[in-house]
């Protein structure tokens, strides 16, 4: 721009003072300005109007509404319904979400909205035409049609109602869900833990382990029983799905059905079916052949009654049938020596599902399954009436003391398990259903009064991590850890129907998020392996479902301590039971035989953490080991797949040091059969 231009431009602008501050400036204002008349003053032109001022006259107010569109005519249930429908179809098939995460966690949303504004029976609707229509839908059912998994005898629609009502965005659900049932979004990351709101910490004073005693006591450890009333002689043992053993079963590969079955379904079992009447009773009748049973101390069950049968296959009635006559056979055969059970995920109906107390003001939707055990539990007198009541309101979950002074402390896994709908809402909260609270509250009166205890329950919290919720089990990892190795003296399990063990482990120093005097916040995935300080059981299951063999445990406890010593475990061959004449059950293994050969461990000290990570570093250095680890899993099954690798060796080792699902799904998944 020329200079003289800029001076034309300068002169047009009016003349002002720089800006001195925020001052009261003295404005003059002629009479005409200030007017108050609310009408024009300058005449407006033949004809028109008279203007206002200030809102006056005909000027509408402020607040003056303005009319709303008719409503549109309301919608009958059907079109709410297909209107429903609609969307997750567009949700699925449209462009607008690109991602299978993203499509899922959409379509839940919808499903939750709709769960809180429509009836059940349009959501029940909704997931049957869902099914009917999507292929990864009706691929997941257990049931011959949609109808019967959601409506029909699965019944298993209004409780996915249920859930989808109390489903939020807010805690992760959408993702966690899409995750775990349909595994198509990451995985949700696992939350700290605030310790101080679950215990108080651990005094130095509860660091160690009480001496042994020096005697012992035998102790039976009975797991997934699985008896089969259906099983059907005779018919096609080696199906292509189980259930196998059943009348309908057939082999897709080889072309036979039940009336040219590859492999006759013996009467005494076979390795892909669950437990026939005579399997299930030669696991008591053969017994005395190896140990007294009237020297038996008392019976751990870590749960699962109910054979493996489809959605629309199950009903109240059959599941009340079979928990009655397998604790009515468990008395009988054991007498007046007490048995302390705990629930599977089969232990219910639908299988696995248990809600929390607190999904709503009424009483639990399960409580007749945990009233029928708690009440069969007291009528043995295994428990007293006070902890039947107990166990009938809290999810059959128990605390109760043996007359040696055990305690013995029951708990409801599903509430880890990831097969249960109802742990996918709230999910941030680790203990929705307060049984890990119940825990940690048992653990601490017992360590106030200097008493040992056992944990039983059946899904275990760890190992490849496939079968629980990573936020639960880091909770019982840091309930494991403060109260170890000084309280709790043994943890077992049952669930994979294999002979199993995890260790448990201190952590590391800088595990701790949050130290201060209001709360202690634990990473607990910072494990510290070279500070062992338990160990969990998964027993052996008579049912030998999956290819495994049929088996149980005798555990040699001591007397005091209540510690595990040594155990012995005997197994039924599956793989020869169509020449039996009745079934045979072995010896397969003593545990000390086994992992300590040159009797270096003192022959009293129990098999605890220190001795299992001594276990796993062997492994580690001589892949036989891993190897008859391997074999004994399936309780010596003919269909044992090999760990002969390095790198089998090291997920194998992995698994055993993983006591949650975090660190478990932390290994190798890759490297080995399983």
């Amino acid at each position: 721009m020329r200079l003289d231009s800029a001076i034309v431009f300068a002169s047009l602008l009016p003349s002002v003072t720089a800006h001195a501050g925020h001052k009261k400036r003295s404005i003059s204002s002629s009479p005409q300005a200030l007017n108050p008349n609310l009408t024009n003053t300058i005449p407006n032109a033949p004809g028109g109007p008279t203007l206002y001022y200030n809102g006056s006259g005909p000027v509408p107010p402020y607040n003056e509404t303005s009319p709303i569109p008719a409503a549109l005519p309301a919608l009958t249930t059907q079109e709410i319904e297909d209107n429903i429908f609609n969307e997750l179809e567009g949700i699925a098939a449209g462009n607008g979400l690109t991602s299978s995460c993203s499509k899922c966690i959409a379509g839940t949303e919808v499903m939750h909205i709709a769960a809180i504004t429509q009836p059940v029976s349009t959501i029940v609707n909704l997931l049957i035409r869902s099914c009917e229509t999507f292929t990864e839908v009706y691929d997941s059912i257990y049931a011959a049609t949609c109808y019967e998994e959601y409506s029909g005898i699965g019944g298993t629609g209004p409780y996915l109602a249920q859930l989808f009502a109390k489903m939020s965005m807010a805690t992760n659900d959408m993702q966690g869900y899409c995750y775990y049932n349909w595994e198509v979004c990451d995985q949700p990351a696992t939350i700290a833990i605030n310790e101080t709101a679950y215990f108080k910490p651990k005094l130095a004073n509860r660091t160690t382990a009480p001496t042994p005693s020096g005697t012992t006591i035998d102790v039976l450890h009975l797991s997934d029983w699985h008896l089969d009333p259906r099983y059907d002689i005779g018919s096609e043992a080696n199906c292509s799905d189980y259930l196998c053993c059943r009348p309908y079963s057939v082999n897709d590969d080889l072309g036979t059905t039940s009336a040219n079955a590859s492999v006759p379904a013996s009467r005494f079992g076979y390795l892909y079916c669950d437990s026939p009447p005579d399997l299930a009773l030669s696991a008591f009748s053969t017994m005395d052949q190896f140990v007294n049973r009237s020297s038996i101390n008392f019976t751990i069950f870590t749960g699962d009654i109910v054979s493996h049968d489809n959605d629309d296959q199950l009903s109240r009635a059959y599941v009340e049938y079979e928990e009655t006559v397998t604790y009515q056979t468990f008395k009988a055969q054991m007498g007046n020596s007490p048995i302390y059970p705990t629930l599977g995920n089969h232990d219910s109906l639908p299988e696995a599902w248990n809600t929390p107390n607190s999904i709503t003001n009424q009483s639990n939707i399960f409580s007749w399954n945990y009233e029928l055990l708690s009440s069969m539990w007291e009528a043995d007198g295994w428990i007293s009436k006070t902890t039947a009541q107990y166990a009938a309101t809290h999810y059959g979950a128990y605390a109760t003391t043996t007359s040696f002074g055990l305690n013995i402390i029951s708990i409801n896994t599903d509430f880890w398990y990831t097969d249960n709908i109802f742990n996918y809402y709230n999910m941030t909260n680790p203990d929705n259903s307060g049984i890990l609270t119940f825990l940690a509250d048992e653990l601490q009166k017992s360590e106030d009064m200097n008493q040992r205890v056992w944990i039983i329950g059946h899904v275990l919290p760890g190992y490849d991590g496939s079968n629980a919720l990573p936020n639960p089990t880091a909770l019982f990892y840091s309930i494991v850890r403060r109260f170890s190795p000084s309280t709790i003296a043994g943890i077992f399990f049952g669930h994979t129907h294999e002979d199993q063990l995890m260790i448990y482990y201190d952590y590391l120093f800088n595990s701790t998020i949050s130290n201060n005097s209001s709360s202690i916040i634990r990473n607990t995935t910072l494990v510290d392996y070279s500070q062992p300080l338990n160990v969990a059981y998964i027993g052996p299951s008579i049912t030998p479902l999956t290819g495994n063999n049929a088996g149980w445990v005798l555990l040699q406890i001591d007397a005091v301590t209540f510690s595990v010593v040594n155990s012995q475990t005997y197994f039924a061959n599956m793989s020869e039971s169509n020449s039996w004449s009745t079934p045979v059950w072995q010896f397969e293994y003593d545990t000390r035989s086994i992992y300590d050969p040159n009797n270096t461990w003192l022959s009293a000290s129990p098999l605890n953490g220190e001795f299992w990570h001594g276990v796993t570093e062997n492994m580690l250095e001589n892949n036989t080991i891993v190897e008859v680890y391997n074999l004994l899993e399936t309780k010596s099954s003919v269909v044992t797949e090999n760990c002969s690798t390095v790198a089998c060796a090291e997920q194998k080792v992995c698994y055993i040091r993983s006591g949650s699902a975090a660190l478990g799904y932390a290994c190798p998944q890759d490297s080995g059969p399983f």
